[in-house]
């Protein structure tokens, strides 16, 4: 079973009875500010960063944990935990946990790092001497958004403001740290997709840093094999249009696999990677599919989108499991270790291969 610290775990039963609405309606944690510089902050030790200007969906201001390697790359994380577009999902249900998420919020969460890729003492760990950097997420909006909405019945303004944190994070490590050799940018279920879609932002920042993208169970699948109702709320309720728009325009926007090809297309140097299980508990559920359309759906975008592609694989591993990272010893697929397949990603290894039932 993965260790789902990384992804705050939902309630099967409440997030099918909203879509289902929807259908019918529509270490050490010390804070060091945020002017906190690179030398002051110690070797493999978690550090909380707070960050002015963020937001969490309560409009508390949060920021990022920060635990300085001994080498010169990067690994920054992007959690998860759920997603939500309106009243019933943001507060009668809970489908996104809500802030606050500061430096106490990480003390409790960073007791779980052990055993998952941001344990450098994990066997075969190759993130064990970058930088590594995690990006709380308390905005229900995949990290993706930049919008207030007061929902009609809802008891107060959620800031859907993802997208606004993972920027001013981006500011941050910038000017602290400066231009890393690699960075790797990754995240789990919401985080995955937060991942994909932040992307562009971060290889734009660095254009002469090596890149890799590490999208655990955030697929994105084939245009209606995601349910266009959810995707229709996602663009009006976080904006999610002024991330796809100026990235690949209105395909992405039809069809989110198409972000796959843009950017492989534009970082032909880099490396992008899915993960994910072939009938996802959680995904399959917001994308209104049984398990067996489910996998249909995933073996269409690993085999028609990202196949095709010169520097993008998939690892794939049957069941219904939700995320991978959390618990990475405990996956191989096609007789591969998932810490070794990362590991023949980030150091450019020509056996990286997609891999999976």
């Amino acid at each position: 079973m993965a260790r789902l610290w990384l992804v705050r775990r939902l309630r099967p039963a409440a997030v099918a009875t909203a879509l289902g609405l929807l259908a019918a309606c529509g270490g050490g944690s010390g804070s060091s500010g945020a002017a906190a510089r690179a030398e002051e902050l110690p070797r493999n030790e978690w550090r909380w960063i707070d960050l002015p200007g963020t937001s969490c969906s309560d409009g508390s201001p949060t920021g990022i944990a920060v635990n300085r390697g001994d080498g010169d790359d990067l690994l920054v994380f992007l959690d998860g935990g759920g997603a939500c577009w309106d009243a019933l999902t943001c507060f009668t249900l809970g489908l996104a946990k809500p802030g606050p998420f500061a430096a106490p919020e990480f003390a409790a969460r960073s007791a779980d790092v052990p055993g998952t890729i941001l344990d450098r003492s994990a066997p075969g760990n190759p993130f064990a001497r970058y930088t590594l950097v995690f990006v709380p997420y308390c905005t229900g909006d995949v990290h993706a958004g930049d919008e207030i909405q007061r929902y009609p019945g809802s008891p107060r303004r959620w800031f859907h403001k993802g997208r606004i944190n993972v920027a001013l994070a981006l500011d941050w490590l910038d000017a602290h740290l400066g231009a890393p050799p690699k960075v790797v940018v990754s995240g789990a279920s919401a985080g995955g997709f937060g991942a994909l879609l932040a992307f562009d932002s971060f290889r734009r920042r660095w254009p002469a840093t090596r890149g890799y993208l590490v999208d655990d169970s955030g697929p994105p699948l084939v245009g209606d094999d995601f349910s266009t109702a959810v995707r229709a709320a996602w663009f009006v309720s976080w904006r999610l249009d002024e991330v796809l728009l100026p990235l690949c325009g209105t395909r992405c926007a039809e069809d989110l696999s198409q972000i796959f090809p843009t950017l492989s297309a534009r970082y032909p140097g880099d490396r992008l990677a899915l993960l994910s299980s072939t009938r996802d508990s959680v995904i399959r559920t917001f994308a209104f599919l049984e398990p067996a359309r489910f996998e249909a759906a995933i073996r269409r975008l690993a085999t028609e989108v990202i196949a095709p592609l010169p520097n993008a694989r998939t690892f794939l591993v049957p069941g219904a499991t939700h995320t991978l990272v959390g618990d990475p010893a405990a996956f191989s697929a096609g007789g591969v270790p998932l810490m070794e397949w990362l590991r023949e990603e980030v150091e450019d290894d020509p056996a990286w291969v997609s891999v999976g039932p």
